[in-house]
């Protein structure tokens, strides 16, 4: 299929992953949800409504607020094969431009594939400084799209400077078959690459690996069956069924928010399953989410969360 025929499904099927509507402002004096123990507080994109998503600076923000005890990122691939972290595996328009203030042209950001540049090229493209239309909150600052070995060497570093525990990742693999080879190497390829990392960093124990398609969590099984998986999932539909379809189940599921209910939360207990909804912004919603019996909560404003 020719690249261009390609860019406006690509293009609605990430916007579409992990947040979509504008986020509805924090009303003031709204009872926060308390921090539970029990409970996995994920920083989404390091903490998108705070600062620039998926950058070092997000990633140590959302360390700050002591609930949170898993930074949830995304990777991509480079042209040198460095694992790239990144929600899309090309530039977005809506939050990048170039090292002398250029925006993107209109229709250009589907065509710089992430996958065309080297990290040292990524990293010349300014990805924090343009204000979000859907995260006003967000603060401005000059970041660009690190490596994942250099948010794990930041991360380290920031907890032994700051006497915190290190957290966990929950890291998503943005592959699609109909990626290759524009924007993503070949499944295998992927997967190998992050394996690399994973082991280069020597901590893989701490990481959970996600996705939406079912059988690159196969493919880390196969090769790493020690590493935990999350099935990612945005549409509603029996659960069990959709586990039979991939063969095995993963120790946890993470479903888009709006479709998490009290039938959902017994299909995936009934498989022994830990539910990590995503993404959930506003204190209401978390509420309902932790009284249903959730195990986790991904958000954008780990501020939303108290300590008390």
């Amino acid at each position: 299929m020719k690249p261009q025929l390609l860019l406006l499904p690509l293009l609605l099927t990430f916007l579409c992953t992990c947040g979509r509507a504008p986020e509805p402002a924090q009303a003031k004096g709204e009872n926060k949800p308390s921090m539970t123990k029990e409970i996995d507080w994920q920083g989404h994109r390091g903490c998108r409504g705070l600062l620039p998503e998926n950058t070092i600076p997000a990633f140590l923000r959302a360390l700050d607020y002591s609930a949170i005890k898993t930074l949830e990122l995304d990777v991509v691939i480079s042209s040198d094969d460095r694992v790239i972290v990144s929600h899309e595996p090309w530039l977005s328009a809506e939050i990048c431009q170039t090292q002398d203030g250029q925006r993107l042209a209109e229709g250009e950001e589907n065509r710089i594939s992430l996958r065309s540049l080297t990290a040292a090229e990524i990293a010349t493209y300014d990805c924090g400084k343009l204000p979000h239309p859907r995260f006003p909150e967000q603060t401005k600052r000059p970041a660009f799209k690190p490596t994942l070995l250099q948010v794990f060497e930041a991360v380290d570093r920031y907890c032994v400077q700051n006497n915190r525990l290190s957290p966990r990742y929950n890291i998503e693999l943005k592959y699609e078959e109909e990626l290759e080879p524009q924007f993503v190497p070949n499944r295998s390829t992927f997967v190998e690459l992050v394996l690399v990392d994973l082991d280069a960093w020597g901590k893989p124990e701490l990481v959970t690996l996600q996705c939406f398609d079912p059988p690159t969590l196969t493919a880390i099984r196969d090769r790493r069956p020690e590493i935990q998986l999350a099935y990612l999932d945005e549409f509603p539909g029996d659960l069990k069924t959709k586990m039979d379809a991939i063969g095995f189940v993963p120790p946890i599921y993470s479903p888009y928010e709006i479709h998490t209910d009290a039938k959902l939360i017994a299909e995936a207990r009934a498989l022994n399953m830990r539910v990590v909804p995503w993404t959930v912004n506003t204190t209401e919603r978390m509420q309902e989410l932790l009284a249903l019996g959730v195990d986790g909560i991904i958000t954008d404003y780990p501020d939303r969360i108290t300590s008390e």
